[in-house]
């Protein structure tokens, strides 16, 4: 899926589609970020107390609860067929799930012209924004928060 995404949407934007409420999601106001990769630190969504949306920051390659170190194989993307059974994964899938914020991602062809990679930009009409489903981990040993696609 994708290996990077954007999120050009500004702070209000983010609180209002979430409806953020607690003072310091309120009054964070981190610029967009228009090239998103693996590896980087994220905002997500979560489900907080009263039914209301919580605000996380972490890692987007997932690290699990359990690691002892920094998983080096790809992380960034969960698929959804094998999510519930993977060992990296199984266990966010049950009670960690959350919601990224985005309005778009990256896909890439290859050029038959020079045999490179083309990056293809796609995003929902009027660049409204939207959620990536996915999940996410706590690990106190390496003390990382992190999320995956």
């Amino acid at each position: 899926m994708c290996g990077r995404y954007t999120r050009y949407l500004s702070w209000s934007e983010i609180h209002r589609l979430y409806r953020l409420t607690t003072d310091w999601e309120r009054q964070r106001n981190d610029a967009p970020a228009y090239n998103i990769a693996p590896t980087e630190d994220v905002v997500f969504v979560t489900a907080g107390e009263n039914g209301n949306h919580k605000l996380r920051e972490g890692r987007w390659w997932l690290v699990p609860w359990w690691a002892k170190e920094m998983p080096k194989g790809a992380m960034f993307n969960a698929r959804s067929e094998t999510a519930d059974t993977s060992g990296a994964f199984k266990d966010a899938f049950k009670s960690k799930r959350c919601l990224i914020p985005a309005d778009g991602f990256y896909e890439w062809t290859l050029s038959q012209a020079d045999k490179g990679r083309d990056p293809w930009h796609i995003f929902l009409p009027d660049h409204r924004p939207f959620s990536f489903a996915g999940l996410w981990a706590r690990n106190d040993n390496l003390g990382i928060t992190s999320c995956t696609i």
